[in-house]
């Protein structure tokens, strides 16, 4: 047991962290967090240049809108053909740690490309989000799957050759990425209905 938590300090950590975090919820403590947030919802729309620009120019807020989705779809693009290859369903003739290396770097970009867009978005109509129980769900699992991928799944990808890892543990780490990342585009879509 020693041994396994040795090798998996980061995976361990970040369980635990998860953990708390379900403990926190559970325990209602965002709730008493959640109202002092409002303030800075309510200067990000009307005060900050973000939200003025978001509001007043529709064109300026489409493009940066556009660049968003771009750029969530370049992540998803890069999960599934990433967890794909892990199972076996696609690309069986290149060598999974070939693919594991290539997507990893567009992941990194395209979620930093995400998250500023996003920020701008989200400054345009910081009043309407800050409510919307999904947009909390998405900060959550985008949240959770950032740290998925950036701490356990890509660090165990490139420790070693990928057939020297068990296949199950492969196939879980996909299957787990492929269900993070289905709800992050999920909860994302649904912000759109609300």
């Amino acid at each position: 047991m020693i041994s396994f938590l040795s090798l998996n300090r980061r995976t361990v950590g970040l369980a635990v962290i998860l953990l708390v975090v379900i403990l926190l919820e559970a325990l209602e403590v965002r709730a008493s967090i959640y109202p002092g947030l409002l303030p800075y919802f309510e200067w990000l729309k009307n005060s900050s240049w973000l939200g003025y620009l978001g509001t007043t120019y529709g064109s300026v807020y489409a493009t940066v809108e556009a660049g968003h989705l771009i750029s969530m779809a370049v992540i998803g693009g890069t999960i599934l053909a990433t967890d794909l290859r892990l199972l076996g369903v696609l690309f069986r003739d290149i060598p999974s740690e070939i693919i594991t290396a290539g997507t990893f770097k567009c992941f990194k970009v395209s979620l930093v490309c995400a998250i500023a867009t996003g920020i701008f978005c989200a400054a345009g109509v910081a009043d309407k989000v800050y409510y919307m129980e999904v947009f909390w769900i998405k900060m959550l699992t985008l949240l959770t799957g950032s740290c998925f991928m950036i701490f356990i799944k890509q660090p165990l990808l490139s420790s070693r050759p990928h057939s020297e890892i068990n296949p199950w543990i492969l196939r879980l780490l996909a299957v787990t990425s492929i269900l993070i990342w289905f709800t992050v585009a999920a909860t994302g879509r649904w912000i759109g209905f609300s």
